[in-house]
């Protein structure tokens, strides 16, 4: 009769709703599985759900049911790779690093001389200052080394007589020496800054050119 239905049309709705849901939620999961390809010991390609762990470190690609493309995941890098890379890396950071640096003494130069007259005229008074400080310990080391032959005299005197020189005869002629030989390291130290100077001013001199060449360059174009 109709308007009735009876339990067996019931049921088969049921299963009539059941396939429709099966179909749908297992079609959907079938287009999502992955299939991963790799390359094994021989070159040959392999294909599976899962990398094998030996073949894990050498990459694959990851490909759907219907053969597409989905990703590559690339190999894992070797040691001596990783260390190229770090050393790479480290040469870089240390390029920026001398980059910057240079760009801050450049400032510096630029805004210390506005000319190389200027340049040359600071290396020479800092020379002339220098060679003043050496005439002027020389001529102390002369005094120096006179009154330490006063006393060297001395003690011989006491020698001839048959007698010890005194403690403080002996203190103050080692007293000298220490004084002489302390100030001929002083002339000696600045001896090396002089020509500390010297090379340095060169360098800046060279490099003050250079900048300035740039900034007219800038300026003409």
């Amino acid at each position: 009769m109709a308007g009735i239905t009876t339990t067996r049309d019931m049921s088969h709705k049921r299963w009539g709703i059941a396939l429709i849901f099966t179909f749908l939620w297992g079609g959907g999961t079938a287009v999502e599985a992955k299939i991963k390809c790799w390359k094994n010991n021989d070159g040959v390609r392999e294909c599976g759900n899962v990398v094998p762990p030996e073949y894990a470190q050498q990459g694959h690609e990851e490909k759907s049911a219907s053969g597409l493309t989905l990703g590559t995941t690339a190999r894992a890098k070797s040691v001596e790779e990783l260390a190229a890379e770090r050393i790479l890396r480290q040469e870089r950071e240390a390029a920026v690093m001398l980059e910057r640096e240079q760009a801050a003494k450049d400032r510096v130069l630029l805004d210390t001389f506005s000319s190389e007259d200027d340049m040359l005229l600071a290396r020479d008074g800092q020379i002339a200052h220098l060679e003043s400080q050496i005439k002027l310990t020389e001529s102390h080391i002369d005094k120096l080394k006179s009154s330490l032959d006063d006393l060297i005299q001395n003690a011989a005197d006491h020698e001839r007589r048959g007698k010890q020189p005194p403690d403080k005869l002996v203190h103050d002629i080692d007293s000298l020496r220490d004084q002489v030989r302390d100030n001929r390291v002083f002339i000696e130290t600045k001896h090396h800054e002089s020509t500390e100077i010297l090379e340095n001013f060169e360098i800046n001199i060279i490099r003050f050119r250079e900048l300035m060449r740039r900034t007219n360059q800038g300026t003409s174009d």
